[in-house]
């Protein structure tokens, strides 16, 4: 009976993450409202929403977490942490775009850009909880390839921004401005660019 129960708030939880992805589609994180979310849901009372979220923040931030795969890799940093510069940023840059693999998850990098640019708080919002955890475990890898001599010494925190970007900018080119010569771009193609770029400025002398 446990099991059950756990499941169908497994299942209740789900159907309402994916209701809130067609709303915030539709009209925007700042726009949309819990009732309009509770119909998406198939009809449920929009007070249910609290039962599984603290609030629209909270349930538009668990979209982006529990749909962003590379924030595996800042909770299980052990599988990055010993790899070579090369092969440690292949595997980030690999995981950053197999996100965008995932049915949904376009439409909501599109929803996150379009409300970054009207209501800077969502970006604030987003970095607070998201981003900033994420660039600290990049800072901390670079960190650990100086620290074995493998890459200069750097400000890593710099560093790891400037990497991200390179694929936040194309992928930004490709899935929401769909530029022709961005989606012409394989993600090995985009991932191997990036990787000589950045190695390139800070591998030693």
């Amino acid at each position: 009976m446990a099991n059950s129960e756990e499941q169908e708030n497994v299942d209740r939880r789900q159907q309402i993450l994916e209701a809130a992805l067609k709303v915030f589609s539709v009209k925007g994180f700042h726009k949309a409202t819990n009732k309009d979310i509770a119909q998406a849901a198939g009809g449920i009372s929009p007070g249910l929403i609290y039962w599984y979220f603290k609030d629209k923040e909270d349930l538009f931030l668990s979209l982006i977490r529990e749909r962003g795969t590379v924030f595996d890799l800042a909770d299980h940093p052990e599988r990055v942490m010993n790899l070579p510069p090369r092969a440690g940023l292949a595997l980030v840059g690999r995981t950053y775009l197999s996100i965008f693999q995932v049915p949904g998850n376009v439409a909501l990098l599109r929803i996150l850009v379009g409300e970054i640019t009207r209501f800077p708080q969502v970006g604030e919002m987003f970095f607070r909880v998201v981003g900033r955890r994420f660039l600290d475990f990049l800072s901390q890898y670079l960190q650990h390839c100086v620290d074995r001599g493998e890459l200069r010494p750097h400000d890593t925190m710099i560093a790891a921004r400037s990497f991200l970007g390179m694929f936040v900018v194309n992928v930004i080119a490709r899935e929401v401005f769909r530029q022709p010569e961005a989606v012409a771009v394989s993600n090995e193609q985009l991932v191997a660019t990036v990787i000589d770029i950045f190695i390139g400025g800070l591998e030693p002398c």
